[in-house]
Parts: structure tokens; C-alpha cells; sequence
């Protein structure tokens, strides 16, 4: 099914329009680059920093949070032959990773086109991550039950893995920080995402449904610790705290 609408997409009269599209987003990508180099100079975009790195990738893995959709993954794969469930996971980490990039080079764009302050955004991505990592600890994380076929897309990829908390998070740190360390960074929480999917029926057995609780919760005290630090910097930047 997949693979027919692929071809339709690069055959015959969609063909230009594929390749019209990879064009824009091609432009719209250098066109960015430029604007970033032009406000803030090339040693902000390229200067790589190993310990950013390791902190961004911390950050994205504990708001993306494996380990609590885990549950919801084996329920969907428990009766997928071992192929299928690779191209499944193969196609979740895809998807994973094209929101991370999109949300760190256009996650900017998009809060200068609405005129909202960094600033204000903190404060309420700081709230928002604050929120879900409640619903985390309680265990109320909500996710809609659709056709299997789609799962790998909806609910897995977004909004289970991928949701406004990792654009949230995703926004301010190319703010703050390296755009490059940002995209390793993601890139790096996105192969651990991988790897806990990838072999999540052994993990399941090693450390059992407690075990998955466990790394679950842990997850969610980062989260909130990442939110009230947020929370904090916008009150900072506005002087009400110190």
C-alpha cells in the first residue's frame, strides 16, 4: 500500500512535483541557515560542544520517553512476525527523526512569524512539560486507539514519542544553543529511541513491567526538572525572579 503511493509520487506527472518539493524545502532550508548566520554569525550554528551534545540527547530522550510507550508498542506488535516489526520500528525512528529536524530548523520560523517572545514560550512549553510529566507519574498519559495500519505514524512516531513537549523543547534549545549540537543531539535520542524499540521484547523480559514503570517514572522526574528550569528562565528574563 505504502509502496504504491511512493511510486504514484515519483512517476509520470507527480514526479515534478516531488522534485518541486524537495526543491522548496531545499531553499527554504539554505534560506534559514542564512538568516541565522547573518543574526547570530557561522560559529553559533557550527561550534560543536560534546557535553551540549550529551545534554541535549538526555533532554530529548526523557521528554520523548521510550519506556512509557513501550506498553502501547508491545500491545500493537505483540502478533507481528519479527519482520514486520522491524520495518514498523524502522518507519517510527523515520518519522521521529524528520520531526526533530523539522522542529529544529523551522521551530524558530514559525514562533517569529507569531510574534511570540522566547521568553513566553518558555514559560509555557515550561508549564506543558510540567503538565505531561504529572500525567507521566500518574500514569494518565492519554492515546487514541486507531486502525493498526497507521501505528507506526500516529499514535507511535506522534504523539506518543514526538509531541508538542519535544517541540517545545526542541524550539528553545535553538535558541540557546548550537544548531548543530542540537541536530546530533536529536539524532542521538532518536537511535536510542531506536534501540528501545528495536529490542523491546527483551528489554520487557529482562526488566519486566516494573522495571518499565520504574525507567518510565525516572523519565518523567527529568521532564519535570527540564520544565521547572524553563519556567524558572522566563520568570529570570522578566524580573520577577531572581
Amino acid at each position: 500500500m505504502h509502496r504504491g503511493i511512493l511510486d504514484q509520487l515519483i512517476t509520470g506527472r507527480h514526479r515534478r512535483i516531488f522534485r518541486a518539493s524537495i526543491i522548496i524545502v531545499a531553499l527554504a532550508i539554505l534560506i534559514l541557515i542564512y538568516s541565522r548566520v547573518t543574526t547570530k554569525g557561522i560559529y553559533e550554528i557550527i561550534y560543536f560542544n560534546p557535553m551540549q551534545v550529551v545534554n541535549i540527547s538526555i533532554q530529548l530522550f526523557a521528554i520523548i520517553n521510550p519506556l512509557s510507550a513501550l506498553p502501547t508498542f508491545l500491545t500493537y506488535t505483540g502478533g507481528l512476525p519479527v519482520s514486520e516489526r522491524k520495518k514498523l520500528v524502522n518507519t517510527v525512528v523515520t518519522v521521529v527523526i524528520t520531526l526533530i529536524f523539522s522542529f529544529t530548523l523551522f521551530g524558530q520560523l514559525i514562533l517569529s512569524l507569531l510574534r511570540i517572545t522566547i521568553e513566553s514560550f518558555k514559560l509555557a512549553g515550561g508549564v506543558l512539560l510540567m503538565v505531561l510529566a504529572i500525567d507521566m507519574l500518574s500514569g494518565t498519559v492519554r492515546t487514541k486507539t486507531i486502525d493498526t495500519e497507521q501505528i507506526a505514524i500516529v499514535p507511535l512516531a506522534t504523539p506518543l514519542l514526538v509531541g508538542p513537549g519535544t517541540m517545545t523543547t526542541l524550539i528553545i534549545l535553538t535558541n540557546t544553543q548550537s544548531l548543530i549540537n542540537v541536530l546530533v543531539g536529536g539524532l542521538i535520542a532518536a537511535l536510542l529511541v531506536y534501540i528501545v524499540l528495536r529490542y523491546s521484547n527483551n528489554i520487557a523480559i529482562i526488566i519486566g513491567r516494573n522495571g518499565i514503570l520504574l525507567g518510565s517514572r525516572l523519565m518523567s522526574v527529568i521532564l519535570a526538572a527540564v520544565a521547572s528550569n524553563m519556567i524558572y528562565e522566563a520568570l529570570k528574563a522578566w524580573g520577577i525572579a531572581k
